[in-house]
């Protein structure tokens, strides 16, 4: 039996470039679409650089964005919008501030603000595509939501500060790495696993027939719900570890292999039940 739904992350799946799709990704998904299958976006992006994509690939599905935070069409009013309150905004600096890398928010979802500027993040307008503005100020006293914060910093500092963070804020907020240079501080309970089951749900599709793919930390819980869960080949071990399939890396344009495997697990049901 073939998929409903096809969910995909974007970054190191299917994205190797933040800017650009490849063609041959892009392919892949139209193939999907061609054979009656959805396909829909699940991301830890703000909306703001999210929509180009949604739009590239002509897709009519909502996404999920800031793992789970914001679901919606980009083009229609929001299904779920769930920030941090500004409480907890304030509790998830506190965590932060005192360290040397750069914050991240979002108090809305076509917004991205930093605290500071750090070589890491010199690059991102351009990379990006949007504008990022720099306002300490309004970290020092902070008033209002924030779909999500992320702390973006070396790898080394993030490898050592991530476990510390996770045990700091464990009940209060959810804490996951994204990238190997970021983590990603969201409300309690918000993950790409509850905002792609409320979009399923939403659509009349069971866990069984959603396909997952992704490649990072942040895409563990969405893997396990899916009844498909896919890893890229650079995926970390511990989404390899839960996976049902492994597809080739990024670099290899992994996510070609996604429509002959559904074909041939589709086969193979069928001649199951045959």
């Amino acid at each position: 039996m073939r998929p409903t739904l096809v969910a995909l992350d974007l970054d190191g799946t299917l994205l190797e470039h933040p800017g650009t799709i490849a063609p041959a990704h892009a392919q892949a998904v139209r193939d999907l679409l061609a054979r009656g299958i959805q396909v829909m976006l699940v991301t830890g992006r703000p909306l703001v650089t999210t929509t180009w994509v949604w739009r590239a690939l002509g897709l009519a599905t909502p996404v999920v964005c800031f793992n789970g935070s914001w679901i919606g069409r980009p083009d229609a009013p929001a299904l779920i919008s769930a920030p941090l309150s500004a409480e907890l905004v304030r509790s998830g600096l506190a965590a932060l501030t005192a360290r040397d890398g750069a914050i991240c928010a979002y108090p809305d979802p076509q917004s991205w603000i930093m605290n500071r500027e750090i070589p890491h993040t010199q690059r991102w307008r351009e990379v990006y595509g949007v504008p990022i503005a720099v306002v300490p100020e309004r970290f020092q006293n902070w008033q209002g939501q924030s779909f999500k914060l992320m702390y973006v910093c070396s790898p080394k500092a993030i490898e050592d500060c991530y476990p510390q963070l996770k045990a700091q804020l464990r009940a209060t907020h959810e804490v996951v790495l994204s990238q190997e240079d970021r983590v990603e501080i969201l409300p309690l309970g918000v993950t790409k696993a509850s905002g792609l089951a409320h979009v399923a749900e939403r659509l009349g599709i069971p866990a069984a027939d959603v396909w997952a793919v992704g490649d990072a930390e942040n895409d563990l819980e969405m893997l396990r719900w899916a009844g498909h869960g896919c890893a890229m080949g650079q995926a970390v071990p511990a989404l390899r570890a839960v996976a049902r399939h492994i597809l080739p890396t990024v670099h290899e344009c992994g996510l070609t292999a996604l429509p002959a495997l559904i074909a041939g697990h589709a086969d193979a049901a069928d001649a199951a039940h045959a």
